[in-house]
């Protein structure tokens, strides 16, 4: 019995070849792209799972709020808040603080040396909190003494060669303020890619500072804190104000009330970015769109399968009518549907898994990520994709099976089968599903690529060209004269135009706050303000746009005293207008004694990315602020000398601060790599768009074809009648392009509606405009109409004395 199905089976798949063909390259695209989608929605939702007992870790987030409104929210803590809880707030088993005060270094071994990101102050159970794997080492001693260190695994191979040899030797680390000489007393495992917490070496607590150490006034730690089971995070968060207002002693930011929020670890890396974040964020709008894209993708594959297989089920009807007057049970014949079924989409999978090895490059071609799809053999991705496959073949072979299994021999036999006006209107409705989600997918990228042409052509009111900016020495005597020294050598280069020192470069965050008020006002009305450090040189070469005032100017002696604020800042002071704020003083935390006046108002330019709103921002010289260090060493340059000029600078710098390494980069790249998981995300909705509009296509083609095959002896007559072939061409599309029409009226509204509110997530978007939802419909109905006119025609332009020779 069996092999006579098969038999069977075969014989059809054979005998309708071109339908068979559109069938698997249709549900060989929806499964690859099923697969793929699913790989990266599985990887993203993976993060921080890997770490034991992840589920009762969070971390403690700062909020601050002034008369019940949030002013201020951090994703980082103090160091004084994780032991005040703990001691004070019952539930908490443990805590653990990484601190990213300092966190880039110079890192030398020997004459080995080089530039570190993350290198920073943990806890000295943070190993075992977070149970990371040691190669070499005790995870409970290693980071218990002053002056030790843990490295991973590839920071062990590029200064010692040999991670076995590591542990024992000594490194210099060196910052800005300071320099340690540490033992390496571990070697972790390498993070993995899908771990929120990135980091290259961590140094004891204990050889921090004290005065730090349990700092209540810098907020630039994660604290973790794992909760006992069954404690409720937010009525831990609910007792810390409580706790905050025995331990904020100090004036600045006293009239706050200081809040935290409990983040659950494994929904970190998805949230929306905050403040003070050092890890690359995800997109939890972008997974939730891919995954409804992965289910809408399959679903057209299964469409296309179900309206080819009832629009053939006429010709199929006399052999089911033939097989029940043999003798076959019903069963038997839905059974042999559904065999049919499977062997389609078990063809189909089998070329989707090679399907996705293509995808799988191509996705890492275009968003430079090499680990999504290392989950392809996770097992919760194995089963989803199985009970996807399941779905394909019930989806696509019970409709056709309850049709053709239903038919009575007796009116087949006699030749009076047709398909009913509900299967009719069905199969017209399937083809209007597939119609609006690929105008809704078409919408969604057209929308995407609007918005990050807008972020990259936007003008960001800061000059970004020209710029080569060199990252600031680490710790050497005699500090700032060195710097300014190298700075005004470097102005002898042949192919250096301009130079200026800063704390900061746009494409970062400042980084560096104050609380500030005005002057004459009480201490409640201070608020926090970003405090970017510059020098006389600064507007000259980053040229913000000066709108009231003047800028830092030699000439006047008192100017190293004096600031200059951005209009967002003058609003958060309270100043009439950028005209008012001029000649008016400031007070700023720490300068208690005198207060700063106010020079000038530059315009709100863009610090960060479009994402991002305008930050209060207070440019300053003042020397007596010196927690806050200068980073960077900015050079507008002759762009056609840039090679020689990057060469002369790193001899220069050779001679300044051989002790540090020379680390330089092109302002502009810099700058546009904030996009680029924007970038990523439209080029992969692009992709996957492509293929639902490819697979809908196919589908379209062959109902097309097939339609067109059995209306050729109504072509014939229509043209023995005197009918043109393009009229015959119009007459056919029109059923189509009514179907896009009448799609266009449910997805359209459908597309506005999620992409205004896929833009919320961006402080600064375009504007939707009516083009770019007529342009998908557009290309929808010009697709339909190639698809059905070059078939059409092709018939219209057959001879009808062959169409019609046996009537």
């Amino acid at each position: 019995m069996l092999r006579n199905l098969l038999l069977v089976t075969y014989r059809n798949l054979i005998k309708n070849i071109s339908y068979t063909f559109i069938n698997v390259v249709g549900l060989s695209l929806g499964l690859a792209a099923f697969i793929a989608i699913s790989a990266y929605v599985q990887y993203e939702k993976s993060f921080d799972t890997m770490y034991p007992g992840a589920d009762h870790i969070y971390r403690a987030e700062s909020r601050f709020y002034k008369q019940g409104e949030l002013t201020d929210a951090w994703s980082t803590a103090s160091n004084g808040y994780a032991k005040a809880m703990y001691d004070n707030i019952p539930g908490i088993a443990s805590y653990a603080r990484i601190s990213w005060n300092g966190n880039e270094r110079v890192v030398r071994y020997g004459d080995t040396k080089y530039r570190e990101q993350k290198v920073c102050f943990a806890d000295s159970n943070f190993l075992s909190f977070f149970k990371l794997p040691l190669l070499k080492g005790d995870e409970n001693s290693a980071l218990k003494e002053v002056n030790t260190v843990v490295i991973s695994e590839a920071e062990a191979k590029k200064y010692f060669s040999d991670p076995q040899q590591a542990v024992g030797k000594r490194l210099e680390l060196s910052s800005r303020f300071e320099t340690y000489h540490c033992l390496v007393t571990g070697v972790f495992k390498d993070l993995p890619a899908n771990s929120t917490l990135q980091f290259n070496m961590l140094v004891s607590w204990a050889t921090a500072p004290n005065w730090i150490k349990e700092f209540w006034y810098q907020h630039e730690n994660y604290t973790f804190l794992k909760l006992k089971p069954g404690v409720d995070p937010s009525a831990v968060a609910q007792k810390f104000p409580a706790v905050a207002e025995r331990f904020k002693t100090a004036e600045p930011l006293k009239e706050l009330s200081w809040g935290v929020e409990l983040v659950p670890l494994k929904n970190i890396h998805l949230n929306a970015a905050k403040p003070y974040e050092m890890e690359a964020k995800g997109n939890r709008q972008a997974v939730g769109f891919l995954s409804v894209m992965a289910y809408i993708i399959l679903l057209i594959a299964c469409i296309n399968y179900i309206n080819l297989a009832t629009t053939k089920s006429v010709d199929r009807a006399r052999e089911v009518g033939i097989r029940k007057v043999s003798g076959a049970h019903t069963s038997q014949l839905v059974f042999q549907f559904f065999l049919e079924s499977f062997i389609v989409n078990i063809i189909s999978l089998t070329f989707s898994v090679l399907l996705v090895g293509a995808i799988s490059l191509l996705f890492k071609n275009i968003s430079g990520d090499t680990q999504t799809f290392s989950l392809l053999i996770d097992g919760e991705l194995v089963v989803k994709v199985c009970v996807a496959f399941v779905a394909s073949i019930i989806l696509s072979g019970l409709y056709p099976a309850i049709i053709l299994s239903k038919l009575k021999p007796v009116k087949v036999l006699k030749g009076r089968f047709a398909l009913s006006k509900t299967g009719t209107w069905l199969r017209k409705g399937m083809v209007f599903f597939q119609f609006a989600s690929s105008l809704l997918l078409l919408a969604g990228t057209v929308a995407v690529y609007r918005q990050v042409i807008y972020m990259n052509t936007e003008d960001t009111g800061i000059n970004l060209k020209q710029t080569l900016v060199v990252k600031a020495p680490a710790n050497t005597n005699n500090y700032i004269q060195k710097v300014n020294d190298f700075k005004n050598n470097a102005l002898n280069i042949t192919g250096v135009r301009q130079a200026t020192v800063s704390g900061a470069v746009p494409g970062r965050q400042v980084g560096m706050g104050a609380a500030c008020r005005r002057y004459g006002t009480p201490k409640s009305t201070e608020r926090l303000y970003e405090m970017l450090r510059v020098d006389f040189d600064f507007m000259k070469l980053y040229k913000p746009q000066l709108i009231a005032g003047r800028a830092f100017d030699r000439g006047f002696t008192t100017d190293s005293t004096k600031v200059i604020l951005n209009q967002e800042a003058v609003k958060r002071f309270g100043f009439s207008s950028a005209q008012d704020a001029v000649g008016k003083k400031i007070w700023i935390e720490s300068l208690d004694k005198e207060p700063n006046e106010v020079i000038g108002v530059v315009k709100d330019f863009h610090q960060q990315s479009l994402k991002e709103g305008y930050a209060a921002t207070v440019l300053f010289m003042d020397p007596k602020l010196t927690w806050v260090p200068l980073k960077y060493i900015s050079f507008e340059i002759d762009q056609s000398k840039a090679k020689s000029t990057s060469r002369q600078l790193s001899d220069l710098w050779a001679q300044f601060f051989p002790e540090s390494s020379f680390d330089q980069f092109f302002l502009d790249d810099f700058y546009a790599r904030q996009y680029e998981q924007d970038v990523h995300f439209g080029q992969v909705f692009m992709l996957f768009s492509a293929i639902a509009v490819v697979i809908a296509c196919l589908g379209l083609f062959g109902l097309t074809a097939y339609a067109t095959a059995r209306r050729k002896k109504e072509i014939g007559v229509r043209k023995v009648l005197g009918a043109s072939a393009q009229s015959i061409v119009r007459l056919l599309a029109a059923d189509l392009l009514k179907l896009v029409i009448a799609a266009s009226l449910v997805a359209i509204p459908a597309a506005v509606l999620l992409i205004y509110q896929w833009l919320q997530g961006y402080a600064f978007k375009v504007q939707l405009t009516w083009w770019q939802f007529v342009l998908p419909i557009l290309v929808l109905m010009l697709i339909s109409f190639l698809a059905t006119a070059y078939l059409t025609y092709k018939a219209a332009l057959t001879n009808p004395v062959k169409t019609l020779r046996d009537e």
